[in-house]
């Protein structure tokens, strides 16, 4: 399975959850909420030593290089390039016996301590101006973070063999809505080492009884912070733990905008209608299977809003209509690897795959 969590020889995994399982069975699970410090070491994220390296290619030659002999030609006798194992007779030089380690330009490799063997090992290659932001550095943006306000880790680890880690800490301020549906505040932190993305940092509310990840972004507000892996990356750390403290006035401004969707009553045939809008209808010569896919979806979607328990307390609302979309994309949207279905959906929810079905839904039920 694609970006799965990280496991070792010994059964162990780089994750870690406070109080309750996780979708994939895996990691340790602790009965008290941890520490920033604690989750670290519980998920095997601590003193990875992250570092770039030149990033070599063995180039094939003309000449053997250890007697100089060419390609083709016999070895020295005493050549020890050409014993090949002792299994060739001929002590030829071939193409093996030529190449030269060179260096790749503009490139470097990306190299950790492996948790379980501290052997190093390549997570990626990136460019020259990629400078890496330790798990360490990430922990400690989390806990500047959460100390000024008392939240603790509820989440961390490590995904597709360390390329990419995250660190979701549940902040203590909650959120009612219409005095019914219980919401609280996420920070989550994501750092990937393969070169290919920036570290980011994101706030989103959470429904507390289905536990699901909202990365619910709203009209012209900003609910996430970006750092790329550059030499400046430290001074844009102070930047970011500046920038979130906007954290509070986007909590007020979510549940402004949720008090409205609470007290808005939404038909059903009024929902179908908004649900084709980010799920089109396929068209009449589309094939079977297809025309399935959509029935189904269309399916859950009535279902979870008209019967399901999650619903109970805000049903026939805007907001449980966008909570209905919400629940489908991270619950039941179809996977391919039906196996691992758990893990998938709770990547896409975790990485954001599905934010943008989610942000359209918010704008879409939002009361104007």
């Amino acid at each position: 399975m694609a970006h799965e969590i990280e496991q070792f020889s010994d059964g162990s995994a780089a994750f870690a959850s406070a109080r309750i399982h996780a979708w994939h069975r895996l990691g340790e699970i602790t009965p008290e909420p941890m520490s920033v410090d604690e989750a670290m070491v519980k998920a095997n994220l601590a003193e990875w030593n992250v570092r770039t390296e030149p990033l070599m290619a063995l180039v094939p030659g003309l000449q053997c290089v250890e007697c100089g002999h060419l390609l083709g030609d016999q070895h020295d006798e005493l050549c020890a390039t050409g014993d090949h194992d002792g299994l060739d007779d001929s002590r030829k030089v071939d193409q093996d016996d030529t190449a030269v380690p060179t260096e790749v330009p503009d490139h470097k490799a990306v190299i950790r301590d492996n948790p379980e063997t501290r052997s190093p090992e390549v997570l990626g290659v990136a460019g020259l101006d990629y400078t890496p932001i330790q798990n360490d550095q990430l922990a400690e943006m989390i806990k500047a973070i959460t100390d000024q306000s008392g939240g603790f880790v509820e989440t961390a680890g490590s995904l597709r063999g360390g390329r990419d880690v995250f660190v979701t800490t549940k902040l203590p301020e909650g959120l009612t809505v219409g005095g019914v549906d219980e919401m609280e505040l996420y920070l989550a932190g994501m750092n990937s080492h393969d070169g290919r993305r920036a570290l980011r940092l994101i706030t989103t509310p959470v429904r507390v009884v289905c536990a699901n990840t909202q990365a619910a972004a709203l009209r012209d507000f900003r609910s996430s912070f970006t750092i790329r892996h550059t030499p400046g990356a430290h001074r844009r750390i102070q930047e970011a733990r500046e920038a979130l403290q906007l954290t509070w006035s986007y909590v007020a401004e979510f549940q402004a905008e949720a008090e409205k969707m609470i007290n808005k009553t939404l038909p059903g045939k009024t929902f179908e209608k908004l649900i084709r809008q980010i799920w089109p209808k396929p068209d009449e010569d589309a094939n079977s299977l297809v025309k399935e896919t959509d029935d189904k979806r269309m399916e859950d979607l009535l279902g979870l809003f008209r019967t399901a328990e999650t619903q109970e307390n805000i049903r026939g609302t805007r907001w449980a209509g966008y909570q209905a979309i919400t629940e489908y994309v991270d619950h039941f949207a179809p996977v391919k690897d039906t196996e691992n279905a758990g893990a998938v959906r709770a990547e896409r929810a975790l990485l954001g795959q599905a934010k943008a079905v989610k942000e359209k839904a918010f704008g879409l039920m939002v009361v104007a």
